[in-house]
């Protein structure tokens, strides 16, 4: 069966702030099987952690890369291919995401830095 993990989970397990969910989601995290984390959680733990819990950013990448890591976590390729976009760049999550959803493409986009993502190609020339 596949689960499905949260954001709110997520942020119990990386911030620590209610211990007793923080270790269910340590347990789900070290033995579950078949984990997916939807695309949408990485822009949402950026903003919570940086804003609410003030992470920096390099902690904020650790926290992606930990994630990627586990064999038994499985993410989309876009969100794979926006952590490394992450890791390069001043981008938010959400920025990256659209970058890496465009390497296939092409992107209409009038951000400047995001244009300037490697590999990406500009729909207008």
């Amino acid at each position: 069966m596949r689960i499905i993990i949260d954001t709110n989970a997520l942020v119990r397990f990386f911030t620590d702030d209610i211990p007793q969910k923080a270790t269910l989601v340590e347990k789900l995290l070290k033995d579950g099987q078949n984990i997916f984390i939807p695309d949408v959680v990485f822009p949402e733990l950026e903003y919570i952690l940086i804003y609410e819990y003030k992470f920096p950013r390099k902690k904020l990448f650790e926290i992606y890369a930990f994630l990627a890591s586990r064999k038994n976590i499985s993410l989309t390729e876009n969100v794979q291919k926006a952590i490394i976009i992450f890791s390069k760049t001043n981008l938010d999550m959400a920025d990256c995401i659209i970058a890496a959803s465009s390497l296939k493409g092409s992107l209409a986009s009038f951000d400047k830095e995001l244009l300037q993502v490697d590999k990406v190609k500009p729909f207008w020339k």
